[in-house]
């Protein structure tokens, strides 16, 4: 039977067998998936395992100076000595291995680290747990699997996954376990105060620019109940902004008064609409984003349609009216 489940120690001691692992993460990065790879590496490195991490795209601006950040390789290749030189995979939150925008990565034994429901076990050795508030918090527990303890960086790090996968800890995933890793965090050297400056203190203008264009698109539908926003080509290239420059804009419709859902539509690429997915309580996104080939959690959602932003619209609107309908 493959492996699974909450299962701190089954991971580390696959990573710790290891000689060179390749890390990557989801395309997009966002603070939980580099975060998480981040503190990942450290703990390899304690444990004598080489590591390389790479990524198909760049993290947000406010990420940058997350510890260890800068040793990132971004690109659209695997290094040029993969998989030869390497002997295991560790895909962090990639609920499919394709979401890493790599091909070949099965053709070395899996490492699946992971926190979302859909997960389908795809690894060699899946620590998949569908509690936890975070995969940094994941990540976390394995230091203490490992008896390593961990360093300021990797807490910094780890409670920047942690923090921004609960969105501040105002989600509803920020339970208790949330709260004690938190703690914890912060006493082994992480500053709240600098995570908090790091991703809401600090913005390219670019980004400013590309979220008053979004917001200038506001409508609500369903009695106000759904927020829709949108951004397309011409709205990226008038700000000189990109796709990392839309973190947390899908946020912002969602302290309207009345708004149960948030849908935020981005086409920077001419017939692919990307489409970001937010909810309070009982509404369910992720079911929406399931039936469009993407997944999520039941607040936190995403997906890609291929077409045009008039159709994708109509089509995404309507399938979460049902699910506010459904809630209601």
């Amino acid at each position: 039977m493959t492996p699974g489940g909450g299962d701190a120690r089954a991971a580390v001691e696959r990573l710790a067998r290891a000689a060179r692992a390749l890390i990557t993460g989801h395309q997009r990065p966002d603070g939980d998936s580099l975060g998480s790879q981040l503190a990942l590496a450290e703990l390899a490195g304690a444990l004598g395992v080489a590591t390389v991490v790479v990524n198909h795209d760049p993290a947000p601006s406010t990420l940058a100076d997350l510890p260890g950040a800068a040793l990132v390789a971004v690109g659209a290749s695997l290094p040029s000595d993969f998989p030869d030189r390497f002997d295991l995979v560790v895909a962090v939150e990639c609920p499919e291995l394709e979401r890493a925008g790599f091909d070949g990565l099965d053709r070395l034994p899996i490492l699946n680290i992971d926190h979302h429901p859909a997960n389908p076990l795809y690894g060699e050795v899946n620590y998949v747990d569908v509690d936890a508030p975070a995969t940094g918090e994941m990540v976390w527990r394995m230091f203490s699997a490992a008896a390593i303890e961990p360093s300021a960086a990797v807490a910094t790090n780890a409670f920047v996954a942690l923090s921004t996968d609960t969105g501040d800890f105002r989600y509803g995933n920020a339970t208790g376990r949330a709260f004690r890793a938190a703690a914890e965090m912060v006493d082994a050297g992480a500053s709240p105060t600098a995570v908090a400056k790091w991703i809401h203190g600090r913005r390219r203008a670019a980004a400013v620019h590309l979220l008053g264009a979004a917001l200038s698109t506001l409508r609500l539908e369903a009695d106000g109940r759904i927020a829709v926003i949108e951004l397309d080509e011409e709205d990226f290239r008038r700000a000189g902004a990109g796709p990392e420059d839309t973190e947390d804009i899908v946020n912002h419709p969602r302290a309207i008064d009345g708004v149960r859902a948030v849908v935020f539509l981005k086409q920077w690429e001419r017939g692919v609409v990307r489409v970001s997915l937010r909810s309070i309580g009982a509404v369910d996104v992720r079911r929406v984003a399931e039936r469009l080939g993407g997944g999520g959690h039941a607040n936190a959602a995403g997906c890609t349609v291929r077409g045009d932003l008039a159709s994708t619209r109509e089509l995404v609107v309507a399938a979460v009216r049902e699910a506010v309908e459904a809630a209601s």
